[in-house]
């Protein structure tokens, strides 16, 4: 099974960065009390024989609400002690499940991008093991360009140089935008300064953060090797992109390890385990050399996308979370793929959000 969980309690943040595939916002969801505990409660404890080595809780920006954060460390590090070892090597090897805030740093950080103790060693005795800093790359830079970015991950490397905390900082490549969120809407000014859709020919089945491996992770080398996804909603999702990956079960309903257990015999979660785009659109009962026209152009998240909302049609796969296209989505693969082609996938009728919409 998958050995690392994102999890994402809210979408709430304050940058509305126009690239951003969840629509984070001031206003975004957020998970209940009742939700986090749920999900804590029902992740595979000690006496589990399944392992897991990692959660990290994203968002939104992670380090907003902070109330509601400092409720879920609380909650999660009464079921999962931090451990007394001084490095995050030894906890792992003692078996103690890592817990890391993904952040985009400065809010670690003063406006010079000097790292603020209190601030860090605040959520660390909460009982955080590291941070990591989604913060190298253009997006957050073009969203604001008047913070010093490089000062500040140059700093967060000499802090964590003398200090002894860990900080992961890493950036989003420019070219692998998902057809999701508010990239929706500004992709044509994103591709102006040099972004573009990640539509590379086997992507899901050869990245961490893909599907591939959700299943069949137990056992690979490395810990990043297979991952999955909580929603705010607490549905466990195989990837990272849970608005285009269909919901797979609840946790406020099934423990995750009886959860997990159950995909094994779905062929759904058997195609996405091995991140194979064209045998789900077999299941789907699309064309598969319709889907390899489809994902060269909006890649396997966009084939994904479309088939999980296919296959949610049909009753037997009910049991499949996956929303209605929303207008815009339904307006971003016309655009990019023409009337007809999205009329054949979903044999002529589209499920937009709260109707139908018949493609001529």
């Amino acid at each position: 099974m998958a050995q690392r969980i994102y999890w994402v309690p809210h979408t709430i943040c304050f940058f509305g960065c126009e690239h951003c595939h969840n629509d984070s916002v001031m206003e975004g969801i957020q998970a209940s009390r009742q939700i986090i505990e749920q999900v804590i409660a029902r992740l595979p404890g000690p006496e589990s024989r399944y392992r897991l080595d990692e959660v990290l809780v994203g968002g939104g920006e992670s380090l907003m609400r902070n109330a509601h954060m400092e409720f879920l460390i609380r909650t999660f590090r009464e079921r999962f002690p931090r451990g007394p070892e001084k490095s995050i090597a030894e906890r792992r090897a003692a078996g103690h499940v890592i817990l890391a805030l993904q952040t985009m740093g400065f809010p670690l950080a003063d406006p010079k991008g000097n790292p603020v103790a209190h601030h860090i060693d605040y959520w660390l005795n909460l009982g955080i093991d590291y941070f990591q800093v989604a913060s190298n790359d253009m997006f957050h830079e073009r969203q604001r360009p008047d913070y010093p970015w490089e000062a500040l991950r140059e700093n967060l490397r000499t802090y964590e140089a003398t200090h002894g905390v860990e900080f992961l900082v890493y950036g989003k490549a420019a070219a692998r935008l998902v057809p999701s969120g508010r990239a929706l809407d500004h992709l044509p000014a994103l591709e102006k300064e040099g972004a573009s859709l990640l539509t590379e020919e086997g992507y899901c089945a050869t990245a961490w953060e893909a599907a591939s491996n959700f299943l069949s992770g137990t056992g690979k080398q490395g810990l990043e090797t297979s991952e999955v996804v909580i929603d705010p909603y607490g549905w466990v999702h195989p990837c990272c992109w849970y608005e285009l990956s269909p919901g797979l079960f609840d946790l406020n309903v099934a423990d995750f390890e009886t959860g997990m257990e159950a995909m094994r015999s779905k062929s759904l979660c058997q195609v996405l385990d091995e991140g194979n785009m064209v045998r789900l659109a077999e299941i789907s009962g699309v064309d598969p050399e319709m889907a390899r026209q489809v994902r060269d152009v909006v890649g396997d998240c966009g084939v994904c996308r479309l088939c999980s909302a296919r296959l949610a049609q049909q009753p037997e796969h009910a049991w499949i979370k996956a929303a209605p296209l929303s207008n815009r989505e339904v307006a971003f693969y016309t655009s990019h793929l023409g009337a007809l082609v999205l009329s054949d996938l979903f044999q002529q009728t589209i499920p937009v959000a709260g109707r139908h919409l018949t493609v001529e």
